[in-house]
């Protein structure tokens, strides 16, 4: 059976968590778009720098351990023309660390009939 829009842009957005998860720069490469950024804490960093540093931590054994996965609380989609917006709360679960929870939004769009990132913004929820 064919697989929806929806069904194929959450399928690619989990492949896209599953690479960065693994540390596949490769695979991020692929589904992230050429002027991909993402927005934190830290400040904003494009897509090779982003590539770069995760390339580096996982040379350094300082990326998430195995079996460490996202997890989302609340994910919500708005089409928004050409390109879907999706936000919501989640966290990365990792045996070997504690991790925070974060709030996100991205943007998506479909390009040769596949779909890619343009942004993530994150956050982390505040621990009170």
């Amino acid at each position: 059976m064919e697989k929806t829009v929806q069904e194929r842009l959450i399928e690619t957005r989990r492949q896209w968590y599953a690479a960065y998860i693994g540390g596949n720069v490769g695979q991020l490469d692929h589904i992230e778009s050429d002027d991909f950024v993402v927005i934190n804490e830290a400040g904003l960093q494009g897509k090779l720098d982003q590539l770069g540093s995760i390339a580096e931590a996982v040379a350094h054994d300082r990326w998430f351990g195995r079996g460490s996965r996202v997890e989302d609380e609340i994910v919500k989609s708005v089409p928004l023309g050409e390109v879907v917006s999706i936000h919501g709360q989640g966290r990365i679960v990792d045996d070997s660390r504690e991790s925070s929870e974060v709030y996100f939004s991205e943007l998506w769009r479909k390009v040769d009939g596949q779909w890619r990132v343009l942004a993530l913004h994150f956050t982390r929820v505040p621990q009170f």
